[in-house]
């Protein structure tokens, strides 16, 4: 279940939003919930509990990254998603971290292909693979740093610097992951894109500094869809 707050005050444009939700996920047949905050308190008592605020810029005499940057002091996972009728609001949602920002009147076509990037995003927070042959713990797609094939096992190496050493193969991992931004860089080695820092002629490297090879092999294919990747990030 998505769990969607909806920040508005004009209820012609929170009866177009609605019906764009509804297209899409009747599309995607997705279980969703929607919420109407009547105010700002309203707003951060739920926003805890919530995967996606559409968060319009100008609201009951309001600023709208004015809230956001209030929000920001609030532990919570919820991606923002700006609605506003002007899009010099584009730049300032930087400020905010908003996944995304829709012109009113929103354009079912483009909704639908903008959301699609933003619940792939929320797909790869929620998602795990739980297997007690494995670990006694869910393993988090978001926790996975890279994953290392090494004498004939598989270390699952963590964002929090833990190892998880597992019988499967590389490809047992591939075939679950590829979709949700991994890749090899080496035959024995499986990246997640989201963790790169940058690149050197041969190695990649990621956010804690560790160096992972990039082999000729596997170079191009890897950089397309790092690529793409990006691509859908924007």
């Amino acid at each position: 279940m998505i769990h969607i707050l909806i920040y508005e005050d004009h209820q012609k444009d929170i009866d177009h939003l609605l019906l764009c939700l509804n297209n899409f996920f009747e599309k995607t047949k997705q279980n969703y919930e929607t919420h109407i905050c009547k105010n700002k308190k309203d707003l951060i008592q739920n926003i805890t509990k919530a995967d996606l605020l559409f968060l319009d810029m100008e609201i009951n005499n309001e600023n709208g990254i004015d809230i956001g940057l209030e929000l920001e002091n609030i532990k919570h996972d919820c991606r923002i998603i700006i609605t506003t009728n002007y899009s010099k609001y584009a730049i300032d949602g930087y400020k905010i971290h908003a996944d995304r920002y829709f012109i009113k009147p929103i354009n079912q076509l483009e909704f639908n292909i903008e959301m699609n990037a933003i619940i792939k995003k929320y797909i790869k927070k929620s998602l795990g693979f739980y297997d007690e042959k494995i670990s006694p713990y869910k393993i988090f797609v978001k926790d996975i740093l890279y994953i290392e094939f090494l004498n004939r096992k598989s270390n699952v190496h963590t964002i929090g610097g833990n190892i998880i050493t597992t019988n499967c193969t590389l490809k047992y991992w591939y075939d679950r992951l590829n979709t949700y931004g991994f890749a090899y860089s080496y035959k024995a080695y499986l990246i997640n894109f989201e963790y790169i820092s940058a690149f050197n002629k041969n190695e990649i490297v990621l956010i804690n500094n560790e160096t992972i090879p990039l082999s000729r092999h596997y170079k191009k294919e890897f950089d397309q869809k790092y690529n793409d990747f990006l691509h859908e990030m924007l």
